[in-house]
């Protein structure tokens, strides 16, 4: 298994001594502050603005509020065995450290690249979001034009200044930003209640009916599940706990449960002021459809409720950036550590303890990305965040049916551990497998619609998962011939 890899074996074979690496600063985030990190990577208000018209759009409509809602039981039914097997299993590296516990070391060495694909292409696929949105912003403020890549990469880096100081800091950021967007989306919706809608208020967008009956089925679970990507990250935190065992299911549960409540409840009102059998067409008509919401908050609370959304839908994706930076640091850092990759990578901060080269590494390859899109002159949004991102999305569905299994795996070999708990250890995970499996298949099928990618894009960007998974996979073996050959 990766934990008892030899982590002075770096990628090249060379020797290195890292007995002096610090480790993660312990004690320093609270269950709040680990649900905090989560729920900003999951970008409430980026969800709300940004994916919530084109979930209407090519998903039929309303049928993506009960999406929502079985999503979120989904979520938490995968959450159950998951958060069993991180009591077992404390590590930084999160997805890497189960299924390699479970499926063994060539799965984990599998998983582990697959990962660093999954959170990087988030991290950095968000940029193509946030810098279009915050030129425009500037630009209405203004009057002053500046290019979308401009902003991107100075996102990037004053992340990556963020993330290299220390993770508590982080999290002060975060809370501040991620508190401000549900305080908005809240005080929209109470206004939309106060004011009333067309029609009256109804639960019939909660109804199954309400679900497509074609392809646009799969479509609109895949959206749904991309609004929760990132709750997972509880446990790359738990080496940082105040208390691991307590505080990261805590964290696990009470995010998914905000997160799912809170979309359900905001989407039903805001799709109600839009007017129940006129909201696919009020999307369709508009030339961009990330103005829906905003249109809705001009109409119901004015033009300063819309001005505040706008510049929290800013900071909603910078708080999202800077959650999955922190994230994918942690997945190198551990990963340097364990000697899947160099162990240069594997040393915390000696003053902040915080991964900082894992976030020099990170930070080095959003601006070396973002640069390349710019200079191509691409669309970033139909390109850099569309592809990328659902990419990303894509790729954390495979990853949770991994985890899925290994979790049955462990505790059938490990039955000491959980006795006399199926639930945890068998009925949940299995049922988690079988349902992302579904949704998996879902979202390859739909992968066209998903991502605008059409053509070889169509077959190349999916097929980066297997890719990632054989490099991965090489790697393993070749760290296990060096371990037999020192031995």
């Amino acid at each position: 298994m990766p934990s008892e890899i030899t982590p002075e074996l770096s990628m090249s074979g060379m020797v290195e001594n890292i007995h002096t690496d610090m480790g993660l600063r312990k004690g320093t985030m609270g269950a709040a502050g680990i649900a905090f990190m989560v729920i900003s990577s999951v970008a409430p208000l980026t969800n709300m603005a940004g994916i919530l018209p084109i979930a209407i759009l090519f998903g039929s409509g309303t049928g993506i509020i009960p999406a929502f809602v079985i999503m979120m039981f989904l979520v938490l039914i995968f959450a159950v065995g998951y958060v069993a097997m991180a009591r077992h299993a404390q590590n930084a590296g999160a997805f890497y450290t189960l299924i390699s516990r479970g499926l063994g070391e060539a799965a984990g060495g599998a998983a582990a690249v697959v990962a660093l694909l999954a959170y990087n292409c988030m991290q950095i696929g968000m940029s193509g979001l946030f810098g279009p949105v915050t030129s425009d912003l500037l630009a209405s403020l203004t009057g002053v034009h500046l290019p979308w890549w401009m902003f991107s990469i100075g996102a990037s880096l004053l992340i990556g200044i963020l993330a290299y100081c220390r993770v508590d800091l982080s999290v002060k950021v975060l809370s501040v930003l991620v508190m401000a967007e549900f305080a908005v989306v809240l005080l929209l919706d109470l206004v939309i209640v106060h004011h009333g809608v067309p029609g009256g208020f109804s639960l019939a967008p909660f109804a199954l009916q309400n679900m497509p009956s074609n392809g646009a089925m799969g479509v609109t679970f895949v959206f749904a599940f991309g609004c929760y990507v990132g709750f997972e990250a509880t446990t790359i935190y738990s080496e940082e706990a105040i208390s691991p065992a307590r505080d990261v299911p805590r964290a696990t549960y009470g995010a998914v449960l905000v997160i799912g409540i809170f979309y359900a409840l905001s989407t039903i009102w805001i799709v109600e002021a839009a007017g129940l059998n006129t909201v696919v067409a009020t999307v369709q008509k508009l030339a961009d459809p990330e103005q829906f919401v905003f249109n809705i908050a001009g109409q119901y609370a004015g033009s300063t409720m819309t001005l505040l959304m706008r510049v929290l839908f800013v900071t909603s994706l910078f708080a999202c950036l800077l959650a999955f930076h922190n994230n994918v640091a942690r997945y190198f850092y551990v990963l340097g550590r364990d000697g899947t990759l160099p162990a240069w990578l594997g040393k915390t901060h000696s003053k902040f303890q915080s991964p900082h080269r894992g976030t020099i590494v990170q930070t080095v390859l959003a601006v070396v990305v973002i640069s390349g899109f710019a200079i191509g002159r691409l669309d970033p949004i139909l390109t850099l965040f569309s592809w990328v991102a659902d990419l990303s999305v894509l790729t954390i569905i495979f990853l949770m049916i991994m985890v899925s299994l290994a979790v049955i795996v462990f505790f059938q070999k490990n039955k000491t551990l959980e006795p006399g708990k199926p639930i945890q250890t068998l009925i949940m995970p299995a049922l988690a497998a079988i349902g992302f499996s579904v949704v998996a298949y879902w979202g390859v099928a739909g992968f066209s619609v998903l991502t605008g990618a059409t053509g070889f894009l169509a077959i190349a960007l999916p097929s980066l998962i297997p890719i990632a998974a054989i490099i991965g996979l090489a790697r393993s073996l070749q760290m296990k011939a060096i371990r037999k050959a020192v031995a």
